[in-house]
């Protein structure tokens, strides 16, 4: 159902949200009226009906230990024998300690102050009970959308258990605190230790529930409440989301809604550096009103994400018609999300069984098509985005986004028997760890992440004793002749090995005293120090970290680039504006003209390039009669961001070094327009494994995105419980296959309505005027919206096609809910630049980006073919 209003503030859950809080507060509330109050009170009531012994009585032991042969003593278990099983128990109440505390066994204060918190704490446990009864069984109805004459009586209940109920809990604890400060001391002997265990479980339960109500209200109190008039249920002409109204002081003012969101982001990001302790960067961050005030400080920085989010969660409309936001909360977009993973599955296996019932074929990875020499092509299926690619607007009809169909293509399959699949393997097999060597601790430690600190610390001693210095020494004379031999004669590679040595004397930047980095980036490449000819640290808003490594055996120089991993970088990737490339292009001699890329890419490639330029390292390896390695190669291999700015510097330097590749491993999507994207395939190969989702980001994908979960959330026709107990029963994260066609067909139809037949509801009506609002957005942002940018070169897709039956292999699913890629068989298949044109919601579209897990994929898929991934075959010599 909506979302719910307590105490006239709207909050971010919804009524059908609450079956798991109330669930989880009723488990609470019956372990202390069934488990911790019985115990506590049959103690409590037998201490009470102790009496003293009578006088003379000689059968009462010095030490009390007597099991109770009191001359005028009552026993409760006398009373009743039901509590006769604790009967060897009751000595311990009856030691010289305890007779000292109550006088006797006359002096009952506390035992009597005890039963009264007792039996309150049984009446609020069982008034707790029945209040959570009925708020499960009100969240029980409804669905995401429609009922919401349902959240009347939920509010009703709601906020009387958090004044009176939760009044009166409150009261109860600070009453049973108090009692045990005063009489603890005292009363300590006359209970066994397990009353005291239990009573301490019984407290610390109470202040639970107590510290947890208070926040709430804290939290609500917090918000403005909403418009004069308007009822928290009731249906009115008001913004259902006018706490934001409030916030902007403007019920339609874009700008200011930017500034809020530039807020947004830079608080967040200032928390996180903090937090943190600048681990991930954001010292940059958290100075940047002092040292970029004249730059136009967060704006700069800030502005462009700002304005994305702005026009994506665009919820106020117009205040003279009476419009209002969507009716959200973040539940129902986690709903959305689950339902379209069956929804793309269902489309996917319904585009295979037609592609095969016409083609005739069984297999679904067959061809209709006649096969290429030493080529096999596979049979795949994506989106088709109707009106072509930047076309975006059709969003007024629910049902045109609903069902959308999807196409069918055929894309060839790398084959060990061809030279040239090979050879694109093989490169991008031996770089991966290149790519790898220059994300140096971080990312050494999510490898090795309980033996990592002492891996660093002996690489480190060992690199600075005198021993490993001399060894050094010696594996730079050598050059290491034995591993290279067929690729470089000797005397060339003593050469250039000794004047490499001399020059990393002084090229490394920006490491710690320990040299960290240095043992990290040696560490992952399997390099050696005289390997390193230059490598940069140093961090901040473009600066990006970079290495340059001589290959020998590959005749390489490798210019390896980060990608993100500071908070700085993070904030580089949302500098989402596209940036003209006219006057680079004609700078550098590439043809630029009305060609774009991502904009913060660019940045940090212009810095890079005049970094590069500044240390005139590459131009005494390669340029010149006096170079070092003249005859070798210039590589720029980078992950993620670092792929990104290594297309852009690779177009920059494709006329001073002709014979210069770029390998990326998984690159930007949204980084190049369409022109130069496939223009510079003639030297840029990209990886790309299964369903990561950064070559999929673009701003068209995310609005795509946005408006097929929103259509979903409007055809829901259940309550989130239970399709949260249909979906979890079969499996939210695994595999469907074509065979589970039927049942996919029909449980997605149990759950949705047909697009075009959906009820009218408050929501659809709220949906069509939140379209609108977008393409009124949309439009007044003008061209540079339309424009639509791509992964760049030639892309090699790893597609998951199998997965392994092992037990070890499905518990690290299990356990990492699908995350993990144990036991995934992939193959690796061509793909065009606009494959990639919808976000695949998968358990792995975040852990298919890591850059350790593609190296290791690709490495495996090359040692199938047979390609030597341990030192990397040499090309032809």
């Amino acid at each position: 159902m909506p979302a719910l209003y307590l105490f006239d503030r709207r909050t971010l859950l919804a009524g059908d949200d609450l079956q798991l809080p109330s669930l989880a507060w009723g488990t609470v509330s019956a372990a202390q009226l069934f488990l911790f109050l019985p115990y506590l009170l049959y103690y409590t009531i037998e201490l009470l009906l102790t009496s003293p012994p009578a006088p003379g009585d000689e059968n009462a032991d010095d030490d009390g230990d007597a099991p109770g042969e009191y001359g005028g003593n009552r026993r409760l278990y006398e009373i009743d024998d039901y509590f006769d099983a604790m009967e060897n128990r009751l000595p311990s109440m009856q030691t010289e300690a305890c007779s000292t505390a109550t006088s006797g066994f006359t002096d009952f204060a506390f035992p009597s102050l005890l039963l009264l918190y007792l039996v309150g704490m049984a009446l609020y446990g069982a008034a707790s009970l029945v209040y959570e009864q009925r708020i499960f069984h009100l969240a029980s109805l409804g669905t995401p959308t429609r009922d919401v004459h349902l959240r009347d009586p939920l509010r009703e209940v709601l906020e009387t258990k958090m004044t009176y109920l939760a009044g009166f809990n409150a009261l109860l604890f600070l009453y049973g605190l108090s009692i045990a400060f005063v009489h603890l001391g005292g009363y300590r002997q006359c209970f066994p230790t397990f009353w005291w265990i239990a009573w301490f479980l019984l407290k610390t339960t109470q202040m639970g529930q107590f510290l947890l109500m208070a926040t709430s209200l804290a939290s609500l109190w917090r918000l403005p409440p909403a418009v004069a008039g308007t009822t928290a249920g009731a249906e009115s002409s008001s913004d259902f989301y006018q706490r934001h109204v409030d916030t902007l002081h403007a019920h339609n003012n874009a700008e200011m809604a930017e500034e809020l969101w530039q807020s947004r982001c830079d608080g967040c990001c200032r928390f996180l550096a903090v937090s943190t302790c600048f681990c991930f960067g954001g010292k940059g961050i958290v100075s940047l009103d002092v040292s970029h005030a004249a730059e136009g400080g967060g704006e700069r920085f800030y502005g462009d994400i700002a304005r994305a989010l702005a026009d994506y969660f665009a919820d106020f409309g117009d205040g003279s018609a009476g419009e209002r936001g969507l009716d959200v909360v973040p539940s129902d977009v986690g709903l959305g999300f689950v339902l379209l993973r069956h929804m793309q599955a269902q489309r996917k296996m319904l585009a295979q069984r037609d592609a095969l019932e016409q083609s005739g074929h069984v297999s679904p990875r067959s061809s209709p098509s006649p096969l290429p020499p030493n080529h096999q092509t596979t049979l795949l299926f994506r989106r088709s985005i109707q009106g072509g690619e930047a076309d975006c607007s059709n969003l007024a009809d629910p049902a045109s986004q609903a069902e959308d169909a999807y196409a069918s293509f055929s894309r060839a399959v790398l084959s060990p028997t061809n030279s040239d699949d090979r050879a694109l393997l093989e490169e991008g097999a031996r770089f991966a760890r290149h790519q790898l060597a220059i994300y140096t601790w971080i990312l050494y430690y999510y490898q090795f992440p309980v033996t990592g600190t002492f891996r660093l610390i002996g690489r480190s001693l060992k690199a600075r004793s005198p021993c490993g210095s001399a060894r050094a020494e010696r594996n730079a004379t050598t050059a290491r002749v034995s591993n290279y031999e067929p690729c470089l004669d000797v005397e060339a590679g003593v050469a250039g090995s000794s004047t490499a040595m001399d020059m990393n004397q002084d090229a490394i930047v920006g490491d710690n005293f320990l040299g960290i980095h240095e043992a990290t980036m040696l560490a992952h490449a399997g390099l050696d120090k005289a390997d390193i000819a230059y490598a940069s640290f140093e961090a901040g808003f473009y600066e990006t970290p970079y290495c340059i490594i001589i290959d020998r055996k590959w005749k390489s120089i490798v210019l390896s680039i980060r990608g993100s991993l500071t908070l700085e970088d993070c904030v580089v990737d949302v500098l989402l504006d596209a940036s003209p490339l006219d006057s680079l292009g004609e700078k550098h001699g590439f043809n630029g003209a009305g060609q774009y890329c991502h904009g913060g890419v660019l940045e940090c490639t212009n810095w890079l390039h005049e970094d590069l330029q500044r240390h005139n390292v590459l131009q005494r390896l390669l340029l010149g009669e006096n170079a070092e390695f003249a005859d070798y190669q210039l590589r720029i291999v980078g992950h993620s961001l670092g792929a990104g700015i290594g297309v852009i510097l690779g177009l920059m330097y494709r006329n001073t070094y002709p014979n210069l590749r770029c390998i990326c491993y998984s690159p930007p999507g949204g980084l190049l327009t369409w022109d130069l994207a496939k223009e510079c395939s003639a030297f840029v190969n990209s990886f790309v494994l299964d369903s990561d989702i950064v070559p999929r980001l673009s701003v068209n994908n995310m609005e795509r995105l946005r408006d097929e979960v929103l259509h979903l959330i409007a055809r829901v026709k259940l309550p989130k419980y239970e399709i949260a107990q249909r979906l979890f029963w079969h499996g939210v994260g695994s595999e469907v296959d074509l065979g589970d066609l039927e049942f996919l067909i029909q449980q997605n139809e149990d759950i949705l309505y047909p697009p075009h037949s959906i009820p009218d509801s408050d929501f659809l009506r709220q949906l069509r005027r939140f379209e609108e609002m977008q393409n009124e957005r949309r439009t007044s942002r003008g061209p540079a919206r339309s424009i639509s940018l791509y992964p760049p070169g030639t892309i090699t897709h790893l597609v998951k096609t199998g997965q392994s039956k092992q037990c070890m292999h499905g518990l690290m699913g299990c356990i990492t809910c699908g995350a993990s890629n144990a036991g995934s068989e992939y193959t690796p298949i061509q793909k065009e630049n606009d494959d990639f044109n919808e976000i695949e919601i998968s358990p792995t579209l975040w852990t298919d980006h890591f850059p350790t897990r593609v190296c290791e994929e690709i490495e495996r898929i090359a040692e199938r073919f047979g390609i030597d991934t341990t030192l990397g075959s040499p090309p032809d010599c």
